[in-house]
């Protein structure tokens, strides 16, 4: 498995990834457009990169495989801080189970101190099977917002 910076070329992989993350029951109930049209959800994305965004792609063999990405996002599902970054994860359907949501993870953790941030959060919901990964790394509940739990790594 090859992990390399996220880049601008990226952000067609990153919206794919951001639609498995909000399907994650395997029902595809958010599509391309609806997310588009959802300011909330569009917002993780919208203008990839910006300033002081900063993720991660792996790729297996040369196909990218799975991302995760940080940005500055007021008002985000997991938000707890302007100065805490929130991250979106999502690894492609026949890439899973094979520990690279866990290597995504540990790298954007690190680009992440090595940027002076002191925090990562994220929403989830806890029924999720990623809620218990997200545990295993070290991140922890610090609220709930509406039916999902928002989770704080400190650096």
């Amino acid at each position: 498995m090859l992990l390399r910076p996220a880049t601008a070329d990226d952000f067609d992989f990153l919206a794919a990834m951001m639609l498995e993350a909000c399907n994650w029951t395997g029902e595809a109930w958010f599509t391309l457009e609806k997310a588009r049209a959802d300011d909330k959800v569009w917002r993780y994305v919208e203008g990839w990169p910006l300033a002081g965004d900063f993720g991660v792609v792996a790729e297996i063999d040369g196909v990218p495989a799975g991302a995760c990405w940080a940005r500055l996002v007021a008002g985000g599902y997991g938000y707890v801080a302007d100065d805490v970054p929130e991250l979106t994860l999502g690894v492609s359907p026949s890439f899973r189970r094979r520990g690279i949501a866990r290597a995504l993870l540990t790298a954007l953790a690190d680009t992440a101190r090595a940027a002076s941030y002191q925090r990562l959060s994220l929403s989830v919901d806890p029924n999720n099977p990623a809620a218990g990964l997200y545990a295993t790394v070290g991140f922890r509940k610090v609220g709930v917002v509406q039916t999902s739990d928002t989770m704080v790594l400190e650096l």
